[in-house]
Order: C-alpha cells, then structure tokens, then sequence
C-alpha cells in the first residue's frame, strides 16, 4: 500500500501524522555505519522521540544498531520499560525527590550532576533491596553553563561515586552548546576542556570506560569525537541539525521519518475586503476563496506561522491567511483547484517529491523562526500518530493510547 492510499484509507481525526518506520530503520542503520567501529551508539528518544513515539521508535532503534536509548525523565524511562525494552536507557536529566526508588527500580543509568547526589542515590539503590550496583554517568560542564559538575570539581564527584558500593561509575560526558554552528571553535572548546578532565582523572587513577560528548551534530561533523559513545537524537529522525549540516548518506539514504497531513473542511468564498480569522490580519484585495484546515496551536502547529506559513493542497501550494487558531487554520485556496471538501493536505511533508506543494519540517522552522526540534516535539497527543511498515499501519498513538496491530 502506497503513503497515498494509506492517507485515503484512514478514517479517524481529519489532521494526523505518518511515522514511516521503514526510513527509520534506514536512518539508524545508516547513523551506526558512520559512527565509529568502537563506539556505543545511544539513540536519543526523550520527550517522546522527539513527539514521534518513544515506544515504537526505541524498539526499532534498538533492532537496527542502537546500543542504548536516552531520556529526560524518569517517566519517559519507566514508559519504555513498561513497554519491555530491556536495554541500557540513560536518565540525562534531574529527578524529583521521589523519583529515586523508580529510577533505581526500573534500572535506569543516571546522570549525575553534583556531589550530594550521589549519597541519596546509594542509600535509593539500598533501600530497593538492589543486589548489584546502579550505574552512574558523570556529567561535566565544559562551557554550556546547565547542568554538570564544574570542571575542577570532576575528580572529587567521581571519587565521591566509586566511595559508595551500591553505584557503578561507567560514563563520563558533556553536552555541546554549539557544535551546530558554521564556527566550532566554542565545541573545540569544550572538547580541550573535556580532555583536560579526562586527563585528571587518569592522573587520579581513575578509568571511566565510557566516555561521550556529541549529539548528531557533533556525531555527523566530527568523528574524532565519537569516543566511546554518541547521542544522536534529531539526526536519526532524517532532519539535519542546521541546514550546512548534510546526514551521512543525505543522497537518497536518509529520510525525514515524520509527515503531516489532513483534509479541506469548508471552501469560504470571499469577497473584496473580507477580513480572516482573528484580529482580522489578512484582508482579501480580490475575489478569491479560503480552505479550512482543522489544525491549530493546540495540535502544536505554531502561531508564528500566521500569514507566513503554507500547506500542500493537493499538490498545490496555498498561504496561510489570518491568525492561526486553537483548532484550525485558514488557507488561500489555489486557483486550479475546485471548490469542494474533503480535498487532501499536506502540512508538512518529508522532503521528498512524493509530497509536492508542502514544505518540509525545515522549511517551516525556518519560516517560523524556530528549530525543526520545536515544531515536530510540539505536536500534540491529540493528533493521531500512524505508524507504517512495509507499506502497512501496524500501529496507532492517539489520545486513546498507543497500540499495535496484527500484520495481514
């Protein structure tokens, strides 16, 4: 079955999105090819895989060559382990008070970030009754001033780990505040200042096996820097991490993973100086008609795309006009296209020529003065998520939950 029949087939909410788990499965499969022979590979899948689903995204990342995968939050961790993955995941970001015992019970590999830590989450791993050490990521912050242990400061945090039986120090990493830009004298930096704690340590006598600092732009840009391990996060979904950043294997490997699609609604005729949507922004200067998409800010489709923003309407490309609302958004209907409903839309199409008229998801952070990251993890639960493989939907997220279908 074709994306264009799959998108004619669906019968549930006008506006969804498609997740083609075959490109990603490619995307991955290409990422673990350029990454360093030696290196781990961990698949970033916080806030949801990026809004695209943690579940199903992680299980195909973990078939395809991903080692590991990473998370903000202990819930994100806990939802997968839930869903059976077994595998390493790595808790990158705090934690509340509470969320000790789940972290530790749930196996999780934390990220630690300052000295008193540490001690709560020994006497966390004691008290779940665990029988062997958590292990533990030592954080450094090299220069991005968030979160970390300061440089002078990494010997000390370590020793202060290995001091506690009940936890396994097993990584040490850094995040880049700049490794996408055209200058990576700031990400050169960072990685001087990396090695020099690296240094440190083994001047201490201390061994940390897994050491790591690029995220997909520094993985993409410099293999000298894989060390040990990587985080690719938006570059395993087939979006480059600055537009002078090509994927590995751009020509014709690596694809956009996400569309975005829905349906005409309402054809509005319009006359000379009626006025659009709220505020009354946009004012007809000739006859002309608009289309009625069901798609709003609150499907995570931004508000700053107001009068700048455009669909593919089938095939044919139509301007926003007026506000963007909660729950819909107005185009102008193209010349060539009759007056009638139910007409498809492309909100955002994956790149390729498959899907004429729209813009990509690169496109549209660019004109909505934002990041691809932005738009694709702003997308709400509320709008249904098809997953494809082999040409077939084999599973559905939507406000209902998520769930996987018997393949025909």
């Amino acid at each position: 079955m074709s994306l264009n029949q799959i998108i004619e087939e669906w019968q549930g909410r006008p506006t969804f999105a498609v997740i083609d788990l075959d490109a990603f499965a490619t995307n991955v499969r290409t990422m673990r090819a350029w990454i360093e022979p030696n290196a781990r590979y961990c698949a970033v899948v916080k806030a949801n895989a990026y809004g695209l689903g943690a579940i199903p995204l992680s299980k195909v990342a973990l078939e395809n060559g991903a080692d590991m995968v990473a998370v903000a939050t202990v819930d994100e961790g806990a939802q997968l382990r839930r869903a059976g993955i077994r595998h390493d995941i790595l808790l990158m970001g705090p934690m509340g008070r509470g969320e000790k015992d789940l972290a530790v019970g749930m196996d999780m590999t934390v990220v630690m970030n300052d000295l008193p830590f540490a001690g709560g989450l020994a006497r966390a791993v004691r008290e779940n009754g665990r029988t062997k050490p958590l292990k533990v990521h030592l954080k450094v912050d090299t220069g991005m001033r968030r979160m970390g242990v300061m440089p002078q400061d990494a010997v000390a945090a370590a020793q202060k780990i290995m001091s506690y039986p009940e936890l396994k120090l097993e990584g040490l990493m850094t995040h880049f505040a700049s490794a996408d830009m055209e200058d990576m004298t700031s990400a050169e930096r960072q990685v001087a200042v990396f090695d020099s704690v690296v240094a440190d340590l083994d001047a201490a006598g201390i061994d940390i096996p897994v050491k790591h600092m690029c995220n997909s732009a520094g993985t993409v840009q410099r293999k000298e820097w894989h060390r040990d391990m990587v985080r690719s996060g938006i570059a395993t979904y087939g979006v480059r991490p600055a537009p002078h950043i090509p994927l590995p294997g751009e020509l014709g490997e690596m694809k956009q993973i996400m569309s975005l699609h829905s349906q005409v609604m309402r054809v509005i005729p319009l006359a000379i100086g009626d006025a659009v949507s709220y505020g009354g922004t946009w004012v007809a200067q000739q006859e002309t008609r608009g289309a009625l998409v069901p798609i709003g800010y609150a499907d995570g489709y931004l508000r700053t795309l107001s009068n700048r923003g455009y669909m593919g309407v089938e095939g044919e490309r139509a301007p926003i006009i007026g506000r963007v609302c909660m729950d819909q958004t107005i185009l102008e209907m193209p010349v060539a296209l009759p007056s009638q409903t139910r007409q498809r839309v492309t909100i955002i199409g994956n790149g390729t020529d498959e899907q004429p008229g729209a813009p990509s998801l690169e496109e549209l952070a660019e004109i909505g003065d934002t990041i691809p990251h932005e738009l694709i993890t702003s997308i709400a639960p509320r709008v249904p998520k098809l997953y494809v493989r082999d040409g077939q939907v084999v599973a559905v997220s939507d406000l209902d939950g998520y769930r996987e279908f018997q393949r025909s």
